[in-house]
């Protein structure tokens, strides 16, 4: 799980993550004493859990807890305060857990592996089919796309498995007969904004992952036929007909390159 800890207090924040540094289910990406920062950071990355205290200087915790559920309402949240009278504030806010300080390690053990099945149980089932047409499909129904081109952008983030594309390339495959010119980069970033959009009306916004003009698709969060393909799955390959994703033309290449990991592939064993 990815992890920033918000805290303004920085003893606190230290014991805080001295306790959570040798828990391999975590993986902590950040560590803040500003909430600001802890915005902008969830606004750009994707987070799994954030553990923040309620008496954050600079923001009430729980208005901070609030602000982050807007930006990711997938957010699973840890509070910590030193006052019993926040308690009910931190059960309205639905958080996973609620630590009194001074912090006990068991406790904070205990908070965590409840985060841990609280997100598991609430984690959607995200599946991107990319043999034959491109669907993606949440919890077993697929997407409804209003716009052509966000699925096409989305399409392409998939294929790329992972690896992040700029501006420029998103241009130069999904509008390879426009030029390179400001109108074409303001109806790029037009693009990825509705696909923002799109994604969280089904509350998977957090799969699309932006970085100062860079995105990419954090595939921990996503099953793919292709994936599957590529790792050697005997299953994905009888489901491989030498089709993917028809409805895009910049697709050929890597079709060709799946029949040929296919086609090396050992059948399955009776």
């Amino acid at each position: 799980m990815k992890t920033i800890i918000v805290d303004s207090d920085e003893l606190s924040r230290e014991i805080m993550l001295f306790f959570v540094s040798t828990i391999s289910m975590l993986d902590i990406v950040g560590a803040f004493n500003n909430p600001y920062d802890a915005i902008e950071y969830v606004q750009n990355h994707s987070i799994d859990l954030v553990i923040l205290d309620v008496q954050t200087a600079g923001m009430d915790g729980i208005e901070l807890g609030g602000k982050l559920r807007e930006i990711d309402p997938e957010l699973t949240l840890i509070c910590t305060t030193a006052e019993k009278i926040y308690a009910m504030s931190e059960l309205r806010l639905k958080v996973a857990a609620y630590l009194m300080k001074p912090l006990n390690r068991n406790e904070v053990l205990y908070a965590i592996e409840s985060a841990r099945l609280l997100a598991k149980r609430n984690q959607k089932h995200i599946y991107a089919r990319t043999f034959g047409y491109f669907d993606l499909f949440v919890d077993g129904k697929p997407i409804m796309f209003k716009s052509a081109k966000a699925k096409e952008l989305l399409a392409f983030l998939i294929d790329r498995q992972g690896g992040t594309v700029t501006t420029d390339q998103i241009i130069n495959v999904l509008w390879e007969d426009r030029p390179n010119d400001e109108a074409t980069q303001n109806l790029c970033s037009k693009i990825v904004k509705t696909l923002k959009k799109e994604l969280e009306e089904y509350n998977i916004g957090n799969i699309l992952i932006q970085r100062r003009g860079i995105r990419s698709i954090d595939m921990s969060q996503v099953d793919c036929d292709m994936y599957e393909l590529m790792k050697g799955n005997v299953e994905a390959k009888e489901q491989f007909f030498g089709d993917y994703m028809l409805e895009y033309s910049w697709a050929e290449g890597r079709a060709e390159s799946l029949k040929i990991r296919s086609e090396r592939i050992p059948d399955k064993k009776n």
